[in-house]
């Protein structure tokens, strides 16, 4: 990369306090810069390290009257070292605007404008693919999908038949979507499958991480709202729901049939049963089993998940059992 401090303002927006003509060619954190880098601190706090950095400029929430370093001063320093970011991330992962000629794709497919396709790509036929989508190498879309405007779709991709994705959605390698649902019904100890018919939607400005399966539903569809951030090794079954704006981290599994509402946050390992509700804005604690549904707001933690207050006095008490059993052992 390398850019002017003026041409940073321009994608940040803020103040520009000494040389806009300085040449920065790389982004870094303030610990770890060197000379050319650009970086920012926080807060206040983290204002002396300024003074130690070997960066040749920082973003900056005021004036440092201390360094002569090139200080970019805005609002929030954090949120705009994030729009630089996503600049230099945009020109790292850029794609050659082609089709590359292993590339296989249906006669009946449509396919937009600007559009980056990798080597040994299939797509299905009466799919359409947006404008602006950039799909990686060995990636697989299946039959009537439709892939919306400036999506990114990462190597070893499989999405089936069926599948719906929104606008500026992104999803990481190795990630399933659209494989039949768990649905077997038990008659006389065997077990007979229920085919599994219905779709997936995924709405806009999603991000599915690696490694994630989004099972399609039996009938009607598996819903990812607008906003939803899934994180690697994540399981949502079959007739899921998960309401816009909720984040799911790490090996989160969520069963069949089960709604999760608005802006909730599911942290890592957490496990929800089949069939229940999740109210908006909650909170689930890590490796938590959500047995039962949850009014909106509710913050649990725990196995079964319980209040989050009710089960740090629980794990208190544990670890006194071991005196407790002294004193009364005798």
């Amino acid at each position: 990369m390398e850019f002017t401090i003026k041409q940073i303002n321009e994608i940040i927006g803020g103040k520009v306090l000494g040389d806009e003509n300085l040449i920065i060619t790389g982004v870094s954190s303030i610990e770890n810069s060197d000379e050319g880098d650009i970086s920012f601190i926080k807060n206040e706090k983290l204002v002396s390290k300024i003074l130690e950095t070997k960066a040749s400029a920082v973003v900056a929430h005021r004036p440092i009257e201390e360094t002569k370093k090139t200080l970019i001063i805005v609002d929030n320093p954090f949120l705009a070292f994030i729009k630089l970011l996503k600049v230099v991330s945009d020109i790292k992962q850029q794609q050659p605007r082609t089709i590359h000629p292993s590339a296989t794709i249906s006669k009946g497919s449509s396919i937009g404008s600007d559009i980056s396709i990798g080597a040994n790509v299939v797509i299905g036929e009466k799919t359409q693919i947006g404008n602006n989508v950039t799909i990686y190498p060995n990636t697989f879309i299946g039959t009537n999908c439709k892939i919306g405007d400036d999506s990114t779709i990462y190597p070893n991709v499989t999405i089936r038949e069926e599948v719906t994705l929104g606008n500026r959605v992104a999803i990481q390698s190795g990630t399933n979507i659209g494989d039949d649902g768990f649905g077997y019904l038990q008659i006389k100890g065997k077990h007979v499958k229920i085919p599994q018919v219905g779709t997936i939607e995924i709405g806009d400005d999603v991000a599915i991480g690696s490694n994630v399966t989004i099972a399609r539903s039996a009938l009607d569809k598996t819903v990812i709202s607008s906003g939803v951030k899934i994180d690697n090794h994540s399981h949502i079954a079959h007739n899921v729901f998960i309401g816009e704006d909720t984040m799911l981290i790490a090996y989160a599994k969520i069963s069949g049939g089960t709604k999760i509402g608005k802006n909730v946050m599911i942290a890592a390992n957490a496990s929800f049963i089949d069939n229940i509700e999740i109210g908006d804005n909650c909170i689930i604690g890590a490796a938590s089993d959500v047995y039962k549904s949850l009014e909106a707001g509710s913050v649990v933690w725990g196995s079964p998940a319980k209040p989050h207050t009710l089960e740090k006095r629980i794990q208190v008490l544990i670890k006194k059992l071991p005196e407790i059993y002294r004193k009364t052992k005798g």
